[in-house]
């Protein structure tokens, strides 16, 4: 892991980016990434549709695009754990957040009715978010897709009307489908929040993200939080991830907001863990 650290952390205002290179993100066009991309970047910016998280990084890693745009979190369904697993993977960092209120809507084609259905396509987390609603159709096959637009997508050039899709009002648009049933997901408080991420580092912001191996021996977690509390960081967060070197052992993610202690929590920190890795300070999405 890398082990340098920003020299301060501050607030700032994030303004419309342009890039100019493509930025990428996961999905098809009509994707709840790309609606999150355009809180962040501006109108004008190139966009690079990608089949899988992996795909992002490479294409940042290999100079292809500046900035990628991905999930990590949702109100409903939590942690998109393949994201957080790329982000130990790669030396990439965290340069802004966004969120995005997800409504899901089940979307046919054109000539479908909902007692035609048979199969639904969507993304996983979209079965998560959505689950209240499938269990009343329990005679219905869900079938895991890439993306939530990429399955409106694959209905469409399939043509067959048993088959539906969970996905964005804007992808049946896209798509010219049909909408049989709109706000399908659990909750109508269903956020998503997406990262921004890049090879440059970012250095300022109201709030950090945070990779830590520590000891695998009792208190080594109690006192990173004994840290935290001396200092009056705030964790929004905290979640592992298995380390796939050692089996059962895992890498923690510390999410929290700047103060001004925080370069002394971060040195401390740097201190007591076997491995840490400063992923980005940045603005928090509100």
């Amino acid at each position: 892991m890398e082990t340098g650290f920003p020299s301060f952390c501050v607030i700032f205002v994030i303004m419309k980016l342009r890039s100019k290179k493509p930025v990428a993100f996961q999905g098809e066009i009509g994707a709840f990434s790309e609606m999150a991309l355009y809180n962040v970047f501006d109108k004008k910016t190139k966009i690079r549709p990608s089949v899988s998280f992996k795909e992002v990084f490479d294409s940042i890693k290999s100079g292809k695009c500046e900035w990628g745009v991905l999930p990590v979190e949702n109100s409903l369904g939590g942690i998109v754990y393949q994201v957080w697993d790329l982000l130990h993977e790669y030396n990439l960092h965290i340069t802004h957040e966004t969120k995005v209120k997800i409504e899901h809507c089940l979307i046919a084609n054109p000539n479908a009715k909902i007692s035609d259905i048979k199969k639904v396509f969507t993304h996983y987390q979209a079965v998560l978010q959505c689950d209240n609603f499938l269990r009343k159709h329990k005679n219905w096959v869900v079938e895991n897709a890439y993306d939530t637009a990429g399955s409106v997508k694959t209905i469409k050039d399939l043509g067959d009307k048993s088959m539906a899709a969970i996905a964005s009002e804007k992808a049946s648009q896209i798509y010219e489908m049909r909408i049989l049933a709109k706000g399908i997901q659990d909750s109508k408080e269903n956020y998503t929040r997406f990262i921004v991420i890049g090879r440059k580092k970012s250095v300022s912001g109201n709030k950090f993200t945070l990779e830590i191996s520590i000891k695998h021996m009792e208190g080594s977690l109690l006192e990173i939080l004994g840290i935290a509390s001396r200092y009056k960081i705030n964790l929004t967060s905290i979640h592992s991830r298995p380390n796939k070197t050692k089996p059962f052992e895992y890498n923690f993610f510390l999410e929290g907001v700047c103060n001004k202690q925080s370069n002394k929590f971060f040195a401390e920190i740097k201190k007591k863990s076997l491995e840490s890795k400063i992923l980005g300070t940045y603005k928090a999405s509100v």
